[in-house]
């Protein structure tokens, strides 16, 4: 297995799929039949009742009907590469890119990350995004206006893949120490001590609406973080579906399960599908934690709203 070329491979594929330009339908499905493998999977983070644009699609025909509304929706202005982590055939592939929404004329500036996995003629065979879909939903329906997701201010180490400090299994280590301390069997400040003291936390989401969304900098930034978001929920479990990792850069993907605290001390649930992205430093500390996860999940949950009650199946009158 050669890394560099499923690393070319995807940066390739990822600019072919999102760099057309004024596309006719023909020009659309020419793209996937040339890109995708012949039963390809897509999942375009969020719940189609949000946006028709949201969902899992599988099959060249239901990739080229999504494709066509994307591309009828969006004009894509920019998409940069970041950085590609390749981890035995697959890889996870951070993009910088600028969106213009048609109906609305807004323009969201964005990260996201893309798990790819090509097949052996290098063609897509399963692609997963996931970005900040609250700030998305916000540029699709507000008339004329600019956004952009939360970033982080701080320095930080870049992809090393020789170094001698292995992200995924600190990773591992530090989930499963988490763990322990969550069921308050090991003290936070060990835990803690796993982490640089100029460390940063970036939670991409609704900083309007959510009170642990944003960027925090520092150990104490990152333990503020803690508190706020323990404020109002509580753990069910992480059931990871895939890591991705390479030197000092690791990405873990997992359909994450918790509850949302109501104020009278009822529970709501909440399930979601997130990457996490970890960079450590030269002394193998944590340096950086960025959330990439479908945001307007997160927002229906904490209001409560008729989408997320249908949903899970909570009556009419349900209160949060």
């Amino acid at each position: 297995m050669d890394k560099e070329w499923v690393r070319n491979t995807v940066e390739e594929q990822i600019n072919a799929i999102y760099g057309l330009k004024d596309p006719s339908g023909g020009d659309v499905e020419k793209m996937v039949a040339g890109r995708f493998s012949n039963n390809p999977v897509l999942q375009f983070p969020g719940f189609r009742e949000l946006n028709p644009l949201f969902g899992c699609y599988q099959g060249t025909a239901l990739l080229k009907e999504h494709y066509k509304g994307f591309y009828d929706a969006i004009e894509v202005l920019g998409l940069e590469k970041q950085y590609i982590i390749v981890d035995g055939f697959g890889a996870s592939a951070h993009f910088a890119a600028e969106l213009k929404f048609k109906g609305s004329g807004s323009v969201y500036d964005l990260e996201l990350v893309a798990l790819v996995e090509p097949d052996m003629e290098g063609r897509v065979r399963d692609l997963k995004l996931y970005f900040d879909t609250s700030t998305f939903q916000k540029a699709f329906k507000t008339p004329n206006a600019r956004f952009k997701d939360v970033r982080g201010i701080m320095p930080h180490p870049g992809l090393d893949p020789r170094s001698p400090h292995h992200a995924g299994a600190i990773m591992a280590d530090a989930y499963n120490a988490f763990g322990r301390v969550y069921l308050g069997t090991e003290d936070w400040d060990t835990w803690y001590d796993l982490f640089a003291d100029d460390m940063e936390v970036i939670f991409k989401s609704n900083v309007d609406l959510l009170p642990y969304a944003g960027q925090y900098s520092g150990k104490e930034g990152f333990k503020q973080w803690l508190k706020k978001l323990f404020s109002i929920w509580s753990l069910n479990s992480f059931n990871f579906t895939k890591t991705y990792a390479e030197g000092n850069i690791a990405d873990f993907a997992m359909h994450e399960l918790h509850y949302y605290d109501n104020p009278d001390g009822s529970r709501r649930y909440l399930d979601v599908y997130i990457v996490q992205n970890w960079i450590t430093d030269g002394d193998g500390k944590i340096h950086l934690f960025k959330s990439y996860h479908d945001s307007a999940w997160l927002d229906e949950t904490f209001l409560a709203s008729k989408v997320y009650k249908d949903h899970y199946g909570y009556p009419e009158n349900y209160a949060r």
